[in-house]
């Protein structure tokens, strides 16, 4: 999936998990809380068989800093406090660490990132209910980010 889907699903999720977490959890736990179910996000997320960015270097570093850059400002935008900020921050870097270990993987040959990435993109593409195309992709990222808008302003 393109960046822009797994920050908005990311930051969706993190936010769903704090409803589930209870009363009295530290600010640390719904942290890690969020980031750990972003990470699982994704990679429930790459089970989909989906379309990929086609760009290669330098091009690929440019779209993932403006997607990224946009996605913040519309997620964390409408953050009604510093924490739910943080949450939100936290899913969309949890829903990153996939591909940017894989990236890294790619740049460095370190077997223990090697490792990390073909154990967290193991089901990429397995799940075949549907294909999400760029259109799928966008209109999950507009819902999500909906959901995160409203849920960040209440």
């Amino acid at each position: 999936m393109t960046a822009p889907v797994h920050h908005a699903i990311g930051a969706a999720s993190a936010l769903l998990i704090q409803k589930y977490l209870p009363a009295g959890s530290s600010q640390g736990a719904r942290m890690g809380w969020a980031f750990g179910i972003a990470i699982l996000s994704h990679v429930a997320a790459d089970a989909i068989p989906h379309a990929e960015h086609f760009l290669k270097g330098w091009r690929l570093w440019l779209e993932l800093i403006v997607e990224t850059t946009v996605m913040l400002a519309v997620l964390v935008g409408a953050s009604r406090s510093p924490f739910v900020a943080a949450v939100i921050l936290a899913g969309m870097a949890g829903a990153a660490i996939p591909d940017g270990l894989g990236m890294l993987s790619h740049r460095v040959n370190w077997p223990a990132l090697l490792w990390a990435d073909n154990k967290m993109h193991l089901t990429h593409g397995k799940l075949n209910l549907f294909y999400a195309n760029f259109f799928l992709q966008l209109v999950i990222t507009v819902l999500c980010s909906i959901y995160v808008r409203i849920e960040s302003s209440a």
